[in-house]
């Protein structure tokens, strides 16, 4: 299987799917399709000798599954190998290209957060949905404008970043540090100045990035959120119930931004949208008291850029009324 190749036939590929013994299938506008090629053994062998280092393939032959990220010629790959009825199987994910920041929607509020000194920013969404891309995108824009240290914590590395003015560290869990959690703790004792977290997945990882982000630091991070204020809720919630006001106040004062996204697609064409909460002291105060279910309103405002799916979706030109329309009811808006 030449994945080159695929690419440049199916230029909106976003996935290639591998079972042993069954047709090679691939994701591409959202649907997938299958191919005539046949997935045998040898596909298998290949990927595993040209993905994965040897301590990936015991995982991979023990544990059953693992992950790991990859370059070709024309992007990044996101390798996940595993095994379904006893048969190998693989899922590609075949990652965006890092175009120019100018061609992204929301130019404007990537600079802004480039630009912050210290505070968490989160930047939310499901599965597919771009935050890997838009993470890149603000410390390639950091990288190649700040003298200074970034350190990333990712499984697997995704993006490499060049490093640009920055010096930058991206330590993959699982070989260059054993989890997130501690991958932070060891962070703070190597002079950071931007942490990002390829995902905040328990109570632990919140709370060591909540405390990095109070310390001085900039703390970039993903949670599989769909919305921004639910983001608030996910954050408070993976606290025990007596530490959950210290969490409150925690994040209120560090919070300094949230960018919900959404991809949607037709068939033929792709819309990023965003949500965008900012913590104005409004916000900040309604975090503060466990009232975050008025935060949309605020964000109705349109103050310091902030806006909510809906009107996202509004805001966008050169669509039919017809496809809106379409576009609202699949987001369930």
């Amino acid at each position: 299987m030449d994945i080159n190749a695929l690419i440049a036939q199916y230029p909106s590929m976003t996935d290639i799917h591998v079972t042993e013994g069954a047709a090679v299938m691939i994701r591409t506008q959202g649907s997938l399709k299958k191919l005539w090629e046949t997935a045998d053994a040898s596909l298998f062998e290949d990927l595993a000798a040209r993905f994965l280092d040897e301590e990936k393939q015991k995982d991979w032959e023990i544990r059953g599954s693992c992950d790991a990220g990859a370059s070709l010629e024309s992007c990044r790959l996101r390798i996940h190998m595993y095994h379904s009825l006893g048969k190998k199987a693989a899922a590609i994910r075949i990652l965006p290209t890092l175009s120019s920041i100018s061609q992204d929607p929301d130019k404007d509020w990537i600079e802004k957060v480039a630009a912050l000194e210290h505070g968490l920013v989160l930047v939310t969404g499901p599965s597919g949905s771009g935050k890997s891309t838009t993470m890149a995108r603000i410390l390639t824009l950091i990288a190649g404008h700040r003298p200074c240290h970034v350190v990333t914590l990712e499984d697997p590395v995704e993006y490499v970043i060049s490093s640009g003015k920055a010096l930058v560290h991206q330590r993959e869990v699982g070989m260059d540090v054993p989890d997130f959690a501690s991958g932070i703790r060891d962070a703070l004792r190597e002079d950071p100045d931007v942490i990002a977290l390829g995902e905040m997945r328990d109570g632990e990882t919140i709370s060591a990035a909540l405390t990095a982000a109070e310390t001085g630091h900039l703390v970039l991070g993903t949670l599989h959120t769909t919305r921004a204020s639910d983001s608030i809720g996910r954050i408070i919630h993976a606290f025990p119930a007596d530490r959950q006001e210290e969490a409150r106040a925690l994040l209120s004062a560090n919070l300094r931004s949230v960018a919900a996204q959404r991809l949607y697609r037709n068939g033929k064409e792709s819309w990023l949208l965003r949500e965008i909460l900012t913590n104005i002291p409004a916000v900040a105060h309604l975090i503060r008291e466990g009232k975050e279910e008025q935060i949309p309103s605020y964000m109705e405002m349109g103050l310091n850029q902030m806006r909510t799916l809906k009107q996202a979706v509004y805001g966008l030109r050169n669509i039919s009324e017809r496809e809106r329309d379409r576009m609202m009811k699949a987001l369930e808006l």
